[in-house]
């Protein structure tokens, strides 16, 4: 009597908030030493209050940003806190710094089970070891996109302009053709793009 193949069950992540926008982004630049950020890391924080406030939704609509969060300050790295800060600023917003950088499935989990989050528009600012990871638990990689997202396998340690937008539909699930990666192009550094898959 032959027994049945043995299969792997696939895993899906839980739904994310209803109709949420959630922007992940990479810290500013840093410097040499220190735990704060270089004269362009700076300077790209700043950028940053003016290009998220001017950025539109797939239906062409500007994003009214609701909640932020940046990975915990560290021994080694205030650099998330610093690098968004500036935007919450001038959106009269706090930032949530509560989850250390490696404690990204905390935040995933906080997101999916606060009923706030329904509909509501979020940037997370990370670090770049981490930042793929937490896409991915919030349902976002290369397996699950097309190739038309670009969606990057690794992110390189010298790339601080990527964004990673995540769109998710009513029912929690992530939207994949409109779910991409893109590169910023808004400080000179800006010249590597994501590559899908790469």
């Amino acid at each position: 009597m032959s027994m049945p193949p043995v299969t792997t069950p696939v895993t899906h992540p839980s739904p994310m908030p209803a109709d949420a926008t959630i922007y992940a982004i990479r810290h500013a630049e840093k410097p040499a030493s220190g735990h704060g950020l270089s004269p362009a890391g700076k300077a790209r924080a700043q950028a940053y209050v003016k290009y998220f406030q001017n950025l539109q939704d797939p239906q062409g609509k500007t994003i009214h940003w609701d909640y932020f969060f940046a990975s915990e300050d560290s021994e080694n790295s205030h650099r998330p806190l610093l690098t968004i800060k500036p935007l919450a600023d001038a959106l009269n917003q706090t930032v949530d710094d509560s989850y250390k950088n490696t404690a990204y499935p905390h935040l995933v989990s906080h997101l999916q089970q606060d009923a706030k989050y329904k509909s509501s528009n979020i940037v997370i600012c990370w670090h770049h070891g981490e930042i793929l990871k937490l896409a991915q638990a919030m349902g976002a990689s290369c397996p699950t996109l097309p190739s038309s997202s670009n969606w990057p396998a690794t992110w390189p340690g010298d790339v601080f302009g990527w964004l990673l937008k995540m769109y998710y539909k009513h029912d929690g699930t992530l939207h994949n053709q409109l779910t991409q990666a893109i590169n910023e192009k808004l400080m000179p550094d800006d010249t590597a793009d994501p590559v899908y898959g790469k």
